[in-house]
């Protein structure tokens, strides 16, 4: 029996037959706990710091068309999510850092070319991530590094559709709850006070994904209506992830009158951790080429950058 034609897979790039597509690679490499959250599904280091890695963007995670061809399209967060997953797989996997140590992404940003995107198929894409490791810190006594920056490029089907690019912060057990001290024990509150923008407002599909609540005074607040969210909450977080607060100035943005068109880059650094036992603001208003945001708690800024829009066409 011949395969159809419609669903043939396209000739593969000679450096993806290095690579398998069949199986996950260890969720814990990756800090999720559900195996259907982890995108990476093997890795191959190459000479220089360079690294090939596959990884597979889920249907379930398909959003509508970019504006610039047709078909339905995997969400651009899901470039966040890979450089993600790849930085601490890489720190890991391959740089030596011990399963007890905890990899923190400290910025994380991705740029998409929304004409060349993948179009959403019958199953998952596979996505083919070329990774460079550069700025690496050392420190003595310490075998693997201690920080490390991350940059890749995305292809399927033999075609460049992007970029994304990361650092990452390697603090071993003890570093790290001397870091994050009383706060690590502060549960996250859920908000039923203050007005939530609709979903539609916030271009997400359901209730369970808005992540902001608007105070009387007009300003918002980071509250994610669904704390057990499966994509932003895979696991208790003892702060709030970064996913979350890169999703909810992306709803901020929306709020604030971005472009209706699809988000194709974004750029966020994390200046400390944002905790759950204080409220949390977001600003966003327009910048040169996007827009720019902010996340400030008790006066000081957690976090901050910039969003980019693709205008429909």
């Amino acid at each position: 029996m011949t395969e159809s034609p419609s669903l043939a897979r396209p000739e593969a790039d000679p450096e993806e037959l290095a690579l398998s597509w069949d199986s996950c690679v260890s969720r814990t490499l990756v800090h999720r706990n559900a195996v259907a959250e982890v995108l990476l599904t093997d890795a191959r280091a190459l000479p220089d710091g360079r690294y090939l890695l596959a990884a597979q963007w889920p249907r379930s995670y398909a959003t509508s068309g970019s504006g610039s061809g047709s078909g339905e399209r995997h969400d651009p967060m899901l470039a966040a999510e890979t450089i993600r997953q790849v930085g601490l797989y890489i720190c890991q996997r391959f740089l030596g850092a011990p399963s007890t140590s905890r990899p923190v992404i400290r910025s994380v940003g991705f740029q998409l070319d929304n004409s060349a995107e993948p179009v959403v198929g019958y199953g998952a894409t596979d996505v083919l991530c070329r990774a460079e490791v550069h700025d690496v810190r050392h420190v003595d006594d310490v075998p693997w590094p201690v920080a490390l920056n991350v940059r890749i490029q995305f292809s399927a089907a033999g075609r460049e559709f992007g970029s994304a690019f990361g650092r990452v912060r390697v603090l071993s057990e003890e570093e790290y709850e001397m870091f994050r001290g009383p706060n690590a024990a502060a549960d996250p509150i859920r908000d039923n006070v203050h007005a939530r923008p609709s979903p539609a407002e916030v271009s997400v599909p359901s209730p369970g994904d808005v992540m902001l609540v608007r105070a009387p005074s007009g300003t918002l607040l980071v509250a994610p209506a669904d704390l057990r969210h499966p994509r932003f909450f895979d696991h208790p977080s003892d702060h709030v992830p970064g996913m979350v607060l890169l999703e909810a100035a992306r709803q901020a943005a929306c709020l604030a009158g971005a472009s209706p068109g699809r988000l194709n880059g974004c750029h966020m650094q994390a200046l400390r951790f944002t905790e759950w036992n204080a409220p949390v603001h977001v600003a966003c208003a327009p910048a040169e080429d996007g827009w720019a945001f902010q996340i400030t708690q008790n006066g000081d800024t957690t976090a901050s950058g910039t969003l980019s829009f693709a205008t429909k066409g």
